[in-house]
């Protein structure tokens, strides 16, 4: 993992370079035609652990924390402040899916059955390799936003504000379900909240 993020890094420099790793050995390699933005591509490393969240800071990354809070989100905050780094200068992402609805009764069973059939994999998942079970803690929300217009923007704002999220992962269409069932929720998502969301985070400043 961590030799692919410093190739990687290497990569994104622009500059010719060679590496010689455990796993990896280059020589004499650039890319081209090049990047459009400056310095590459975001990175992001994702973690449900502090040592995933030690190697976000480590290599001053984007970061997607997941899991306890204890165990991701809050290490790697530590570690940035421990080395005169600030958090609000690096993008944060947590995925959190969002279903906008005027009919919550009615729209939110197919997804939930989805959601259902989802979990019960990730349970088998975690069963079969040990882990993810058994710690009790705070978690790094990641149940879904469920509600109209005026709802949705009003809990995401403040999940934005609690967690310093500068990004939301969304599940565009669960599994199981059809894209045309998602596609009132999506287009007022788009249309509707994030504009308003926008609005709303440019007048805190």
């Amino acid at each position: 993992m961590e030799e692919g993020i410093e190739v990687l890094q290497k990569c994104f420099s622009g500059e010719r370079f060679n590496y010689q790793g455990k796993r990896y050995q280059f020589e004499d390699v650039i890319i081209k035609p090049g990047y459009v933005q400056e310095g590459g591509p975001p990175l992001w490393i994702a973690a449900m652990s502090e040592a995933g969240a030690m190697r976000a800071a480590k290599y001053n990354a984007n970061f997607l924390p997941q899991g306890l809070k204890a165990n991701s989100y809050d290490p790697w905050i530590d570690k940035l402040q421990s080395t005169g780094r600030n958090p609000a200068d690096y993008r944060v992402g947590i995925i959190r899916s969002i279903l906008v609805t005027e009919d919550r009764d009615r729209d939110w069973q197919a997804v939930r059955a989805a959601e259902r059939y989802r979990m019960a994999l990730y349970q088998r998942f975690f069963e079969e390799s040990g882990e993810g079970l058994g710690e009790k803690g705070e978690p790094v929300p990641q149940t879904w936003i469920v509600g109209n217009v005026d709802d949705c923007v009003t809990e995401l704002l403040e999940f934005i504000n609690n967690f310093g999220i500068t990004d939301i992962v969304s599940m565009a269409v669960p599994p199981g379900m059809r894209a045309e069932q998602m596609g009132d929720s999506l287009e007022m998502l788009f249309t509707q909240v994030v504009p308003r969301l926008k609005a709303e985070l440019a007048k805190a400043g």
